[in-house]
C-alpha cells in the first residue's frame, strides 16, 4: 500500500520563524529585567531608558542615556547608586548569574513549552 506524504514548506518556515521570533522577544525581555537587576540606578533614568529603547523583538537590549557607557564601564563619574547589587559591566554579571536559566528557557520556548 503506498504512503504519500504532502509537506507544506510556507507553512512550516512561517510556523518556524513565529515560534523564533516570540522566543527572542520573551527571553530577551527575561534577560533585560535580569540586567537591570544589577544596573546602576541613582534616579531610575538609566534603568527605564532600557524598558524604553530596547528592541526585545530584535534581542537588542539598549540602555541610552548620556553617561549609560561611563556608568556600563566603570569609567570615573558622580553617581549615587541606590541599588546594592549594582555593578559595572552588570550585563556580563547578569550572564554569569543567569546563562543557565536563559538556555533552558530557550530551549522550552523553541521547543514549543513555553512557561
Amino acid at each position: 500500500m503506498p504512503v504519500k506524504i504532502t509537506f507544506d514548506r510556507n507553512a512550516c518556515v512561517t510556523r518556524v520563524e513565529h515560534t523564533v521570533k516570540t522566543a527572542i522577544g520573551r527571553l530577551s525581555a527575561e534577560i533585560l529585567a535580569d540586567c537591570n537587576e544589577y544596573c546602576k540606578e541613582d534616579t531610575g533614568t538609566l534603568i527605564a531608558s532600557s524598558l524604553i529603547h530596547s528592541r526585545l523583538d530584535e534581542g537588542q537590549l539598549i540602555w541610552q542615556t548620556p553617561y549609560a557607557r561611563r556608568q556600563y564601564w566603570a569609567i570615573r563619574t558622580a553617581f549615587t547608586d541606590v541599588n546594592p547589587q549594582a555593578t559595572w559591566k552588570w550585563c556580563e554579571v547578569a550572564k554569569n548569574h543567569h546563562k543557565d536559566r536563559w538556555e533552558r528557557q530557550l530551549q522550552m520556548l523553541i521547543g514549543g513549552n513555553a512557561p
